[in-house]
């Protein structure tokens, strides 16, 4: 592994950046609502929160030097299964010969 690091610092400078593709994904969940707030001296503090189901929405996305390509949003976390879909059908078919995709290390990948 230490020499596959080594080998990508190294090559990197020699890559012409017009031929890079970086995944980004990213999502948010209702789960991350505040369970606290404030509020005036003497007022209760109200507000909402959804109940019991909890959903989540992912996001990603191609990088690339001068656009944002295929974005992509599913109204459900990031999975093994929907990663390979979105590379299948989304990003492949905008790849050109010479062009090197770059993602980060999430288990789903």
């Amino acid at each position: 592994m230490q020499q596959a690091r080594i080998e990508w610092a190294h090559d990197q400078p020699r890559w012409d950046s017009t031929h890079l593709a970086l995944l980004d994904d990213t999502a948010t969940t209702t789960r991350m609502t505040r369970r606290r707030g404030r509020s005036p001296r003497g007022q209760r503090c109200i507000a909402s929160a959804p109940y019991g189901h909890w959903k989540t929405t992912a996001f990603i996305a191609g990088l690339r030097h001068d656009a944002i390509t295929d974005p992509w949003g599913l109204d459900d976390p990031m999975n093994g299964a929907a990663f390979l879909a979105y590379i299948q059908r989304r990003l492949c078919p905008t790849l050109r010969p010479g062009d090197i995709v770059v993602a980060d290390d999430l288990s789903c990948h």
